[in-house]
């Protein structure tokens, strides 16, 4: 399988970065009239190159200029090896200082050293600039880094650096291409006959002709209607390529540079992120609170606010977890790198790691976020599913999914294996920790015990004065706690009362009296009891007597009330039932009155009772008994 990567120059202005590219691949990268008319690199430039072993080489020029820094960001997002180049001459200037600082905070993984018109130097001052660069390059990636001495030129050096970056690449990782795909925009153009083009370095997963795709932040729905890699029309790309992407459904002038090129229905578009900043040990100034800032992600630049969570500053060489608010929306994924410079861009602040792209506003200080965030930076997706669901918190593996910005299989896959070890637990409807639940869980069943042993005559107590006892202060994720408890048979439920499994509502001895006594009196008045409210009365009870006797009847089912004033024995009930089967097929109100000897006042409620249990039906002025 051929192996691609992206290789990207790096270094100051003037020190031929241009001119090796040119030499090494036969490629002008310089394509601007302006370019080539000054000889100095203005805009990014790209080329490719052929190396043994399978392995191609994308190839991103940078501009060196202090004054084209923004263009230089927009191209080194990507690269798979950094190049620095460095005029044998001048040595070490303020761009090499910045070019590796930039692409040390992006973590490139690799890099590669190419001292430049070192024809024009002895070979005495070349070993002094080869000892001033490792200097300057102690605890970068360009430590250990190879150092070939080049003459774009001449071309001596050439053979080397290409075996040089060869065995580099050769023994490197290639990108994933079943990913879902990411295209940073650096170039849109028009082709005639063929419309809208755009360019980038493809950053993961790959694309065919055909494939649907979407334009972020505006989430614009596009068809690839063709690709060219390195100038030749192909049916797929793949990570690591430069692709030309002739797109239809778009007119250019509704495309930029810094837009996003992706796969569908995956990505959100965001303008609230938590970083981890690491700030640079050259930054002249601190990082405060509320700093205004420039936000450099991918392809796109984007002015921003930072927001620190644990301090008033952070100083050069310091890190700390800070929250971006931006001006404008970026799409961007846990563990993106992106880059910071102060407002004025005189200078880079430093660098940053994306833990929520998706991110709330958060109160300073809280440590319940900095505690969640620090869960997120350690990394992995089981820490970032259980960062998720830190705390009172219960979210469908959809909304993991989209909240992460990761595939739903993947995350489904993740949700498994946690349940597996007994870390989350699956409410029914939603995911949540198990320590979360189990908390929820042990509170309630404390409290019904609770409340069953203060009023062991009750049948049980509704779902609302549960949670209205309990007083979380997550009332909806205690409702799911509660709903999966009953669904487990850790609660038992009655009608609409809820107890603990077993238990069984209870009279002391004077209460069971008074229960007979009720029961003696509302039988002998069979469909003619008297007003409710005048019961306690009858039975000589005290306020509080009754309500109990009153709850027990009635949760337990030995009473029904038909409204306000009018309760009726089960047993009553059932009689009623029994004597209006035996009435004609239809009957009149009066029939029944007649049936039950009562009036009016009784059967009437006592119909529509029935009516709405189901065991008869209205017709008209007449009712059947279904």
């Amino acid at each position: 399988m051929r192996k691609h990567f992206i290789v990207g120059t790096a270094g100051h202005v003037d020190h031929g970065k241009s001119s090796l590219i040119r030499a090494l691949t036969g490629i002008e990268t310089d394509r601007l009239p302006e370019e080539k008319a000054r000889g100095l690199s203005i805009d990014l430039g790209f080329a490719h190159l052929a190396l043994p072993g399978d392995v191609v080489a994308g190839i991103v020029d940078v501009p060196g200029h202090e004054r084209f820094l923004k263009n230089m960001l927009a191209g080194v997002g990507g690269y798979d090896v950094g190049l620095l180049v460095v005029d044998a001459q001048e040595g070490v200037m303020p761009q090499t200082k910045e070019h590796v600082e930039i692409l040390e905070l992006l973590r490139t993984p690799q890099g590669l050293v190419a001292i430049t018109k070192a024809d024009l130097v002895d070979a005495e001052f070349l070993e002094l600039v080869t000892e001033e660069l490792r200097d300057c390059l102690k605890g970068t990636i360009w430590a250990e880094a190879p150092m070939v001495p080049v003459s774009s030129k001449t071309g001596k050096g050439l053979d080397e650096l290409r075996q040089k970056l060869t065995k580099l690449l050769g023994s490197s990782s290639v990108r994933d291409r079943k990913a879902r795909f990411r295209l940073p925009i650096d170039r849109v153009f028009v082709k005639p006959g063929f419309g809208t083009v755009v360019t980038g370095s493809l950053w993961s997963g790959s694309l065919s002709k055909g494939t649907r795709m979407q334009l972020w932040p505006s989430g614009r729905e596009v068809r690839v209607r063709g690709l060219h890699v390195h100038g030749q029309e192909v049916e797929e790309a793949v990570a690591g390529q430069r692709v030309a992407v002739n797109l239809s459904g778009v007119d250019s002038d509704e495309v930029k540079r810094g837009m996003l090129l992706a796969a569908p229905e995956w990505l959100h578009p965001t303008q609230r992120c938590d970083v981890r900043v690491h700030v640079s040990a050259r930054a002249p100034r601190a990082l405060k609170h509320r700093a205004r800032v420039r936000v450099y992600h991918g392809t796109t630049e984007v002015f921003g606010r930072a927001l620190l969570l644990e301090g008033e500053e952070l100083a050069a060489g310091q890190n700390g977890l800070v929250q971006l608010v931006l001006d404008e929306e970026l799409v961007m994924l846990p563990s993106d790198r992106v880059i910071l410079r102060d407002f004025t861009s005189s200078y880079t602040l430093g660098g940053a790691e994306v833990l929520e792209p998706l991110a709330q506003p958060h109160r300073r200080h809280d440590e319940e976020a900095l505690h969640r965030l620090q869960k997120k930076e350690i990394g992995g997706l089981h820490q970032r599913l259980l960062a998720e669901l830190r705390g009172s918190v219960s979210r469908s593996a959809t909304q993991l999914a989209a909240q992460l910005q990761l595939p739903l299989v993947e995350v489904e896959q993740g949700l498994q294996q946690l349940q597996d070890l007994e870390q989350v637990v699956w409410l029914g409807k939603a995911w949540a920790q198990s320590a979360s639940l189990e908390e929820v869980h042990d509170s309630l069943l404390g409290l019904v015990a609770g409340l069953q042993q203060k009023s062991p005559w009750k049948t049980g107590w509704r779902k609302e004065e549960l949670l209205k006892h309990l007083a979380h202060p997550q009332p909806r994720f205690a409702e799911e706690c509660l709903t999966y408890m009953l669904e487990q048979g850790q609660l038992q439920l009655t009608g609409r009362l809820m107890c603990l499994p077993g238990h069984q509502p209870e009279l002391t001895r004077t209460q069971q009296q008074a229960l007979e006594s009720l029961e003696s009196l509302l039988l002998q008045q069979a469909f003619a009891p008297p007003n409710w409210s005048e019961l306690a009365g009858l039975l000589k009870l005290e306020a509080a007597q009754w309500k109990i006797l009153e709850t027990y009847a009635l949760e337990t089912g030995r009473v029904e009330k038909l409204a306000p004033e009018l309760g009726l024995l089960r047993q009553t009930l059932e009689e009623g039932k029994r004597r209006l089967a035996e009435l004609p097929n239809q009957f009149a109100a009066s029939q029944a009155r007649d049936a039950l000897q009562t009036s009016r006042k009784f059967v009437i409620p006592l119909l529509e009772y029935f009516d709405q249990i189901g065991f008869t039906q209205r017709q008209g002025e007449v009712r059947t008994v279904r």
